[in-house]
């Protein structure tokens, strides 16, 4: 499939794929079932129509508010459905039409609801963390033997890296809650570490490493800024951060690992 008719496609996918995350990231942290009811207006709970409930479009047409009251809806509706449409779009150039392409739109999707979520109430859901490790444990087996000469390496190096990336971080928290005494990290990101290990050791193990200096440089860059901006030293989720280094370590896997093949 040419790249011109797989970008579209990955884009509309993405739009419907992003409004069922607002979906995932209302509900799930309520302990609500993200299949049923319907969508509702948050202010007046009244259902929202089918025409009232097309990606991006009906929020602009409706001006950002609720066609029943007349409320506004948050803005971040549109934005997580614009935003996972992008992820689509940039895993569709990383990927091409390959075998490897919906796991990794897929994979990108479950790291922006997680973000969102870790953003607004500070928490890394286990009804999501736990089974997408699961799924990604089972999903690389058949990925590896369709996609890659070696599958055998490449099954290797996702338990590689999920138990490195995880392993690390999981030893970095326990330290720093010794020494300093105080809570940094929470285990929410030590899973996180797990799933993202997974994908990234999947491509080769070292993308592990490049990932967590992405992270930790974007973590420090959003710390001081949070830090001037409220002239206060206050905890602000990590989780984000390890999600945005590992989707830009991936979306730039084949570059970093031309340099180090070049460098060795």
């Amino acid at each position: 499939m040419s790249t011109a008719l797989l970008l579209p496609i990955l884009a509309l996918f993405g739009l419907v794929i992003g409004s069922f995350l607002n979906v995932v990231i209302v509900r799930v942290p309520a302990g609500e079932s993200v299949i049923g009811p319907a969508s509702k207006c948050p202010q007046c709970e009244n259902p929202i129509a089918a025409r009232d409930n097309i990606p991006v479009v009906s929020w602009l047409l409706l001006r950002g508010k609720c066609r029943s009251c007349g409320e506004s809806i948050p803005a971040g509706y549109p934005l997580v459905e614009a935003a996972n449409t992008a992820l689509w779009v940039l895993a569709g150039l990383r990927f091409g039409a390959s075998w490897e392409l919906v796991p990794y739109a897929v994979f990108f999707s479950v790291l922006l609801a997680l973000s969102v979520i870790d953003l607004e109430l500070y928490i890394l859901p286990n009804k999501i963390t736990y089974p997408s490790i699961l799924v990604s444990l089972v999903a690389v087996v058949p990925l590896a033997y369709l996609s890659v000469d070696e599958p055998r390496n490449a099954i290797l190096g996702a338990v590689i890296g999920g138990v490195a990336y995880a392993g690390f971080l999981g030893v970095t928290l326990i330290a720093y809650e010794l020494i300093v005494h105080k809570e940094g990290m929470g285990m929410g990101d030590v899973k996180l570490a797990a799933l993202l290990g997974i994908w990234l050791g999947y491509l080769n193990p070292f993308l592990v490493l490049y990932a967590l200096i992405a992270a930790s440089l974007i973590g420090l860059v959003v710390g001081a800024i949070i830090m001037i901006v409220r002239k206060a030293s206050e905890p602000y989720p990590f989780g984000p951060w390890l999600a945005v280094g590992a989707v830009g370590t991936i979306l730039l896997s084949e570059q970093i690992l031309h340099t180090l093949l070049n460098a060795a």
